[in-house]
């Protein structure tokens, strides 16, 4: 019985905290809390020893983190990021020329600002050589918002290094923007390093780093024509491997730069695109023909191997313009064997004297290459 009494008070008790004492009125219930989705991290600082922080920064050309830092000496190699805030810095630790009998000075870059694709409307940054990194302001005193930089070399490797530490802004980073989707891989000797394509009109001016400029060389305008994001892999050399000691660009291909003989992984990047111009310095110290040319059959398939979908565009014309018979002798052999995508293609213009082609030869020679590209792989400008 007194079992019963106990259930039965536990029943009205119950009914009072569900229905009001069950006198008709429903107590309206509170609707439950939502879970609180907590705010993503605002990140203000990224350190790059060991990660490239890809889900908040693009990386343009062969970059490697070492352990330290994040080098991206490499020509036309560089990092986008996207931010909220007014300002952003980045700690770079970088080493002047080690040619200076060939250009004397410090690596420098090109900064650009809200999706700007012209150096010419960037900012020249010269990379100062100290034993600790340098804080560099990227940009400062701009409106609160929403703002995009990208950093990009123009110096090969040889030229002076650079490696990045850290980048802060007083705002918060943002994921970057898409990457271009058309992918091109530049290739080639000190004509595609760009090599005084920015000297002026004294003599003296060749014989500094500041007078070359990778994002000027027509291989990179005709894939800045393209808007399609690119890597270089350039060199003041040759194809010939130890011919009289002049340095191969072959050699280093497969590894991530000049100076670094660290494998490269290539599942990380293949082109659409490769513009390969290759040979003029082996004709200039008078390597036999047929070296030349066995050379630059052997060093293409090699590429074909490493890229099998990539669409080739054997280049030359720019300087001297005595590469044109073995050159689109090489593409005809090539075609015979199998080989499929692969095309040559006669620069334009043609300098014959006065040293390597200069911003008018390479813009001139670029916007040519840039509309056979496109002619040739039936592509459209989004």
């Amino acid at each position: 019985m007194r079992t019963q009494k106990l259930c039965l008070a536990l029943s009205l008790q119950l009914c009072f905290a569900v229905c009001g004492g069950c006198s008709g009125a429903s107590a309206p219930l509170d609707p439950p809390k939502e879970e609180e989705t907590p705010a993503a991290p605002q990140v203000r600082s990224l350190g790059f020893s060991d990660d490239l922080h890809e889900d908040l920064v693009n990386w343009y050309g062969r970059v490697r983190a070492d352990g330290e830092k994040t080098d991206f000496s490499n020509s036309a190699a560089g990092f986008e990021v996207s931010f909220t805030g007014t300002a952003l810095y980045a700690e770079i630790v970088s080493q002047p020329s080690s040619a200076p009998n060939e250009a004397e000075g410090n690596a420098y870059a090109y900064v650009f600002f809200e999706g700007e694709r012209n150096y010419k409307r960037a900012v020249k940054l010269e990379l100062l050589p100290k034993s600790e990194a340098v804080r560099y302001p990227l940009a400062e005193g701009l409106e609160m918002g929403e703002h995009r930089v990208k950093v990009l070399k123009c110096t090969e490797p040889k030229y002076g290094t650079a490696a990045l530490l850290r980048l802060e802004t007083d705002g918060s980073f943002l994921p970057p923007p898409p990457k271009p989707s058309l992918k091109f891989e530049i290739l080639g000797d000190s004509i595609m390093s760009g090599s005084e394509s920015m000297r002026g009109a004294s003599a003296a001016d060749s014989l500094l780093s500041s007078s070359e400029n990778s994002l000027a060389s027509y291989g990179y305008i005709a894939a800045n024509d393209l808007r399609a994001q690119v890597y270089a892999i350039t060199r003041s050399g040759g194809l010939l491997s130890g011919y009289k000691g002049f340095p191969s660009i072959p050699q280093f291909y497969d590894t991530y730069s000049q100076i670094d003989d660290t494998p490269w992984d290539f599942s990380r990047y293949q082109p659409d695109v490769i513009v390969l111009d290759l040979g003029t310095n082996d004709r200039l110290i008078n390597a036999p023909e047929e070296l030349i040319y066995k050379s630059y059959l052997s060093f293409v398939r090699h590429i074909r191997e490493k890229n099998p979908e990539s669409a080739i565009f054997c280049c030359e014309g720019a300087l001297l313009g005595t590469l044109s018979e073995l050159t689109e002798r090489a593409v005809e052999q090539l075609s015979l064997e199998g080989m499929e995508k692969i095309w040559h293609f006669r620069l334009p213009r043609l300098r014959t004297e006065g040293g390597h082609p200069n911003e008018r030869d390479h813009k001139q020679n670029g916007n040519a290459l840039s509309s056979f590209i496109m002619e040739t792989l039936g592509l459209e400008l989004s």
